[in-house]
C-alpha cells in the first residue's frame, strides 16, 4: 500500500511533453470537470488540460476565460501538440492516472451505507467532507492536492467503520480467495460433465 499511497499523496511536477505540470489538485478536477474534460482525447482538450494542470486554481480559472473565448478556441484549435501525438496523449493519461491513483475499497456490511447513492456531484462530496470532517481550508482547498484529498477521505471512512481500504497483504489475500474460488468452480463443473 505504501508505494499506491506515497506515490498519490507526496506528487511532484510532471512533465507532459515538455510541460511541467503541477500535482494533480481538486481546482483542477472541478475545472476539468466544467469544461467536461474526462479524458485527453484530442489537441484542443490537451491544451485545455495542460492549461489548466500547470496553473494554481486561481491562475487556471483565469486562463479559462482566455481559453473559451472566441479567440482562444480558434488560437488553440490550430495550436499544434508539442511532439506526436500518440506519445503526448500518453503522457497526459499518464500524469492523470499517476495523480489520481488509489486503492480499491470494500463496502462494511451492516453499516448502513452498503449501496448507497447520491444526488450530489461527487467532487462537491469531496469538499464537503474535506471542509466539514477534515479540516481543510475553504481558501485553500482547490489547490489540495487531489489523490491526497481522496486518501484522506477514504482513510477517515475506514477509520469510522466504512468501506474497507483493499490494498497489499489484503488485496493479494483477496485475489487469492477469487482464484480458489474459481478453481472449485471450475472443479465442480467438469464433475458434473
Amino acid at each position: 500500500m505504501s508505494d499506491t499511497w506515497a506515490a498519490t499523496c507526496a506528487p511532484g511536477h510532471s512533465y507532459v511533453a515538455g510541460v511541467k505540470l503541477r500535482p494533480f489538485a481538486y481546482g483542477h478536477a472541478l475545472l476539468m470537470q466544467r469544461l467536461g474534460l474526462f479524458e485527453v482525447l484530442t489537441p484542443l482538450d490537451f491544451h485545455a488540460f495542460v492549461g489548466i494542470c500547470s496553473r494554481n486554481y486561481a491562475s487556471a480559472s483565469r486562463w479559462l476565460g482566455w481559453f473559451l473565448s472566441p479567440i482562444g478556441q480558434w488560437w488553440y484549435a490550430r495550436k499544434p501538440l508539442p511532439g506526436p501525438y500518440n506519445e503526448v496523449m500518453q503522457g497526459a493519461l499518464e500524469y492523470l492516472e499517476l495523480n489520481k491513483r488509489a486503492p480499491d475499497t470494500m463496502a462494511v456490511e451492516n453499516n448502513g451505507s452498503f449501496g448507497v447513492k447520491y444526488g450530489t456531484p461527487a467532487l462537491q462530496i469531496m469538499r464537503t467532507i474535506a471542509l466539514r470532517s477534515l479540516g481543510y481550508n475553504p481558501d485553500t482547498i482547490n489547490d489540495a492536492p487531489f489523490g491526497q484529498m481522496y486518501w484522506d477521505i477514504i482513510s477517515n471512512n475506514e477509520m469510522n467503520g466504512g468501506s474497507r481500504i483493499i490494498e497489499g497483504d489484503l488485496a493479494a489475500g483477496l485475489q487469492q480467495l477469487h482464484e480458489l474460488k474459481r478453481k472449485r468452480e471450475e472443479a465442480a463443473n467438469e464433475s458434473k460433465s
